[in-house]
């Protein structure tokens, strides 16, 4: 009851001296957007960074200096697979507003989601009742619209003073509230059995509030990366790919139908990506190619005469049913395709190798291929290379055609 009423008395100042430091923490660099951080590799794993405080990179320009993408790295470099992380940030959310930020998000298709909130609510006061309902809300709805072995991990509230020169009577009164609500997350993420509490007693290191380096988001990351890797290895990462999933064709073809590109003019900035391809792999032939309806269009092609191609049972539908790249060595003894036109016939198909294309939003709607008339090999380090190369493919696709439609 004193707390509460200490809180009350304590809330108004916390509020005055909030907004009257709003423009000098509006000016802090950091990253403009939300964004992905990719790791290099294959294989990858798929996570989302959703929250506040340390998670939205304040002091750099770049998600990948920032904590999500020290964290992937590290992440990556200890349970030996790639990582997409999905970063979904803003210096505003709170465990109220965080279910709103989270229903724009494919949850299903993440093995992990890392949940960074509680700076607000510690300043805010925000009745632990209040939290541990709100959390609770959150919790359920990523396990509801989540893969079924998704891992929740909590980011505990780290100390206020590293994240920010606060006076005197807060990081008292709300640094005593952020530990109340940290022990509240810890005993409720001890009631599920796939979320995880993070301790997270990170530290100021003495930079300013404007110019923190990315040296410190490594070190935070550091404190984060261990007991999540753990987790995932313990919960059955092993480095295999993920299972086929079914495509849902509505859905893929309206967010392709959405893209604006179909029937678009070459644009150098993907034809320059068709080009690496097919030199860094070594096949005479690349393409990038969008699945539409009743058939296969090329956005960009080397080594293919037209423009388009009826869909059948191709190697690049094949592709789309996957998170992973695939790849066939030689057509002709792979009794799925030894009899498929494209092998009987021109091109006289036997070597193919393809990575799905995703869209903005998570949905794959087509795929970026180096193929070759001859039989070849297909290494780890030609993966992790066509992956890089439709990565920068789904990078180009953010950005609006540049062509109006032929």
């Amino acid at each position: 009851m004193l707390s509460g009423a200490v809180h009350a008395l304590a809330r108004p100042g916390v509020k005055f001296w909030l907004s009257s430091t709003a423009l000098s923490r509006a000016l802090i660099p950091r990253p403009e957007h939300s964004d992905a951080v990719h790791t290099a590799g294959t294989n990858p794993m798929r996570m989302l960074l959703l929250g506040s405080g340390a998670s939205i990179g304040f002091g750099v320009l770049s998600h990948d200096l920032a904590l999500a993408g020290h964290l992937g790295r590290q992440i990556s470099a200890m349970i030996d697979r790639a990582l997409d992380i999905d970063v979904v940030v803003d210096r505003e959310m709170t465990s109220e507003t965080a279910p709103a930020a989270l229903s724009a998000q494919p949850v299903a298709r993440y093995d992990a989601v890392v949940v960074a909130l509680g700076l607000i609510e510690a300043l805010t006061f925000t009745p632990v009742p209040t939290w541990r309902i709100e959390l609770t809300a959150l919790i359920d709805q990523i396990t509801t619209a989540g893969s079924s072995n998704v891992q929740i991990f909590i980011v505990a509230v780290p100390p206020l003073p590293a994240l920010m020169r606060y006076p005197a009577f807060i990081r008292l009164l709300a640094g005593k509230h952020a530990r109340t609500l940290n022990d509240a997350s810890r005993q409720l993420s001890d009631q599920f059995e796939h979320v995880t509490y993070l301790p997270f007693d990170a530290a100021g290191g003495g930079e300013t509030d404007r110019f923190r380096s990315s040296a410190t988001y490594s070190t935070w990351a550091g404190l984060l990366a261990e007991p999540i890797s753990a987790r995932l290895r313990y919960t059955g990462v092993r480095g295999e790919p993920a299972p086929a999933t079914p495509v849902d064709e509505a859905a893929r073809q309206s967010t392709l139908d959405a893209l604006n590109i179909l029937d678009s003019k070459p644009e150098e900035r993907f034809d320059r990506i068709t080009r690496t391809a097919r030199d860094l792999v070594g096949t005479t032939s690349a393409a990038i190619t969008l699945i539409d309806r009743e058939r296969h269009w090329f956005k960009s092609r080397i080594g293919v005469d037209k423009e388009q191609m009826p869909r059948f049972s191709t190697l690049c539908d094949i592709t789309i049913q996957g998170r992973e790249h695939f790849a066939i060595e030689d057509a002709t003894k792979d009794p799925r395709f030894a009899d498929n036109p494209l092998v009987l016939d021109e091109p006289h198909l036997r070597f193919y190798a393809g990575y799905p294309i995703e869209a903005p939003n998570g949905v794959r709607v087509g795929t970026l291929s180096v193929f070759d008339p001859q039989p070849r090999g297909f290494s780890d380090a030609d993966a992790a290379l066509l992956r890089g190369l439709a990565l920068m493919v789904q990078n180009e696709l953010r950005s609006p055609s540049q062509n109006e439609p032929q």
